[in-house]
């Protein structure tokens, strides 16, 4: 869903700063209407498709699978809320917002009267939407507490809507909005500075808003330390022997309906690793060190960084070959037509390569768990070395695979239920089973790893290097 977000935000902002770039030039009157609509038509697909996963759970007896209609339906929904927004502002939506009401004057004025549909209509569908996750989670509750297993909460409406605009919404619009608030009111006040201090100035105002934002998102998802004990104890010792450090380990308050952990930041004075209150209550300590190895093997194999970096030389490449193809072909800057097609294909690039990555990086921490994990008692005394180098044990998988899949199964997650960013969990279960059949061990992830770090790293410099060259053509430098 941050993904929905962060694609939404993405789109509102580059279009409202191309007011020319327009298919029509509706009538304000016309492109108020039509945000109306957008809003109205996202909340009536929402509840179409709640109204079909009811129906269909109602009529398996509340124990058959939701199907795949509800499920597509779902993601068709969430694609029309970016790309109805795109046609909203190319019909006029910019053009109303800079040139009609000037609101590009005001700082963060025009942002976000851009993203204000987009906004009213990702709320519209998570309303219409919470009678069938309310469903789901009742089916849940009911088959664990059958099995004798924990059962977890449910969210009332309410919790349900705080939880996706503290968890989705706020998590993309807080340090976005604090960005473009700055580099707005540089813009103001750029001709009375030096353009260097300005840039220098940009420069470093967004570069902090970005490292500390775990240290404001942290807050909004309320969050508290978890206290000293047994656990704490035991998870500052796995630090130790994993040779990473974290600014705080935090209990994550979801009102115990969410069974996860999570980490947040690049550096370690502001890092944070998360630990759902639902996970802490129904774990036993050694499952929660499993889970929380894994989240360490993200941090030590550096995963957030580096997907950072294959974003940004993407985007460097891919948008300043375009630009540059343009400017040697000679071609109009208001060709609609291109632009969209671009646009559309490098999302969707980004979108299946970064699920790739991410993919690929979950496997990575997935094998630091279960070799970092058992080694560790509430007992030891010896266990405060560095120890990255930890190897694959039988016991370490089996700890690991027991721990994930009961994750999965208070969540509602079917095993064999492929994810975008984790894939499935059987399927992540099987690659450490045969890593430990071959004796691959860390070593072959970590070289199939590296190889793919080396390919972002070769990325980034193409990237830099078109980008440096359209920079030339753009100063007429041959």
């Amino acid at each position: 869903m941050q993904i929905l977000v962060i694609a939404g935000f993405v789109v509102a902002m580059s279009l409202t700063g191309s007011p020319n770039l327009r298919v029509v030039s509706a009538p304000w009157w016309a492109v108020v209407l039509g945000a109306f609509c957008y809003v109205a038509l996202a909340y009536a697909a929402a509840r179409w498709n709640a109204s079909c996963g009811l129906r269909r759970l109602m009529r398996s007896g509340g124990g058959g699978a939701l199907g795949f209609r509800p499920i597509a339906a779902a993601m068709a929904t969430q694609i029309y809320l970016v790309a109805a927004l795109a046609g909203l502002m190319l019909a006029g939506g910019a053009r109303l917002i800079n040139e009609t009401l000037h609101l590009e004057r005001a700082p963060l004025a025009s942002e976000a009267a851009a993203v204000a549909p987009f906004i009213a209509a990702l709320l519209a569908y998570w309303w219409a939407s919470y009678p069938l996750d309310r469903a789901l989670r009742d089916r849940n509750r009911q088959a664990l507490a059958m099995s004798g297993g924990p059962t977890l909460s449910v969210w009332t409406r309410r919790q349900f809507m705080l939880f996706n605009i503290r968890h989705n919404l706020l998590f993309v619009a807080v340090p976005v909005g604090l960005i473009i608030l700055v580099l707005d009111v540089l813009d103001l006040i750029g001709p009375a500075l030096n353009p260097t201090v300005a840039v220098a100035a940009g420069l470093t105002v967004v570069g902090t808003i970005i490292v500390s934002a775990p240290a404001i998102i942290v807050r909004i998802w309320q969050t508290g330390s978890l206290p000293a004990g047994p656990l704490r104890a035991r998870l500052d010792r796995l630090c130790r022997r994993a040779g990473f450090a974290c600014r705080d380990i935090l209990i994550w308050n979801t009102d115990g309906v969410v069974v996860n952990a999570a980490v947040l930041g690049m550096a370690r004075p502001v890092r944070y690793v998360l630990l759902s209150d639902a996970m802490l209550e129904h774990f036993d300590d050694e499952a929660v060190t499993a889970i929380f190895a894994h989240e360490a093997g993200h941090i030590v194999h550096h995963h957030i960084p580096y997907l950072i970096l294959f974003s940004v030389g993407l985007f460097l490449l891919c948008g300043s070959a375009v630009e540059l193809a343009a400017i040697r072909l000679d071609l109009p800057a208001t060709v609609v037509e291109l632009f969209m097609l671009v646009v559309t294909a490098i999302l969707i690039l980004w979108v299946v390569l970064f699920g790739m990555l991410s993919r690929r990086f979950e496997r990575q921490a997935d094998v630091f768990a279960a070799s970092m994990a058992p080694a560790d008692s509430a007992e030891a005394t010896d266990l405060d070395d560095p120890e990255p180098e930890a190897e694959l044990t039988g016991e370490g998988v089996n700890l690991f695979s027991e721990s994930l899949l009961k994750v999965g199964r208070l969540n509602g997650i079917d095993p064999s239920r492929w994810n975008f960013r984790h894939g499935s969990i059987s399927h992540r279960l099987k690659y450490l089973q045969r890593l430990l059949y071959t004796g691959g061990g860390r070593a072959e992830t970590d070289r199939s790893i590296r190889r793919i770090k080396l390919a972002i790293w070769a990325l980034l410099v193409l990237g830099i290097g078109v980008t440096v060259i359209l920079v030339f053509f753009r100063h007429g430098i041959e």
